[in-house]
């Protein structure tokens, strides 16, 4: 029951961030009595660097205060790089972990002042690899308290973390949407929702005689509250037009 009403609960908080985004969109876009059309054709190229690996987003000037704009784009990082870890004196297992963080995004960011370089961001995105894998293995016999196991009593360890592939995003910072010059910098700091995870687990070896199974559930609901992802970024911004 707990399940289902999270799940329902993260559903209905995507489609109320869905319904923001655009009631937003379309009622400071009409506000502004087709400002976009009449004024010039304001747009800049944003480049990002940050917690959530590099990212690229065009962003576009929708109100002829200049304190409106739509944005689009996404970030990437990866790390694929196996680890060891000691267990005992000549004793270690290999973790190959499957960490990707990548995300298209669009939204708006809209200067609330007149004056002064404060802005809010809101959003929402697409996550194609919306999971954490780990495989781990025994490189030589293991040694636990007196117990030895071999890399076949091992075996393979599958262990994933799985959320929702849609996500919202909200966010505040500071910069310039457009830069009033040709470059411009700023600061944004930001939280993804990314819904209740969900936890994989397959395995081959001496876990085979346990109930480990039985414990997924439990695990579960210790992640339950881990949802959001936290964005700390720092942009470098270059107009295309003034």
């Amino acid at each position: 029951m707990n399940r289902l009403f999270y799940r329902s609960l993260g559903t209905r908080l995507l489609t109320l961030t869905a319904v923001w985004f655009t009631a937003t969109y379309a009622a400071l876009a009409q506000s502004d009595s087709g400002s976009a059309a009449k004024s010039q054709n304001v747009q800049s190229i944003n480049l990002q660097l940050g917690t959530t690996g590099p990212g690229l987003f065009y962003t576009h000037l929708i109100s002829r205060q200049r304190r409106l704009a739509f944005r689009i784009g996404g970030q990437y990082i990866a790390y694929q790089k196996p680890i060891r870890v000691k267990t005992a004196p000549d004793s270690y297992i290999t973790i190959d972990p499957d960490f990707v963080i990548g995300t298209a995004q669009a939204g708006l960011k809209w200067q609330p002042f007149q004056r002064g370089a404060f802005f809010v961001a809101a959003g929402l995105g697409y996550t194609w690899h919306p999971n954490l894998n780990f495989v781990i293995t025994a490189e030589n016999k293991l040694n636990f308290d007196g117990l030895e196991l071999t890399p076949e009593d091992v075996g393979t360890i599958n262990l994933g973390f799985r959320w929702h592939p849609v996500v919202g995003y909200i966010g505040w910072g500071f910069g310039r949407i457009i830069p009033r010059r040709r470059f411009g910098v700023g600061f944004e700091m930001g939280m993804y929702y990314l819904g209740r995870p969900s936890v994989e687990l397959t395995y081959e070896g001496f876990l085979e005689t346990t109930n480990l199974d039985e414990q997924v559930p439990l695990v579960e609901q210790n992640l339950s509250n881990y949802r959001y992802l936290p964005a700390i970024n720092l942009t470098l911004s270059y107009a295309l037009s003034r």
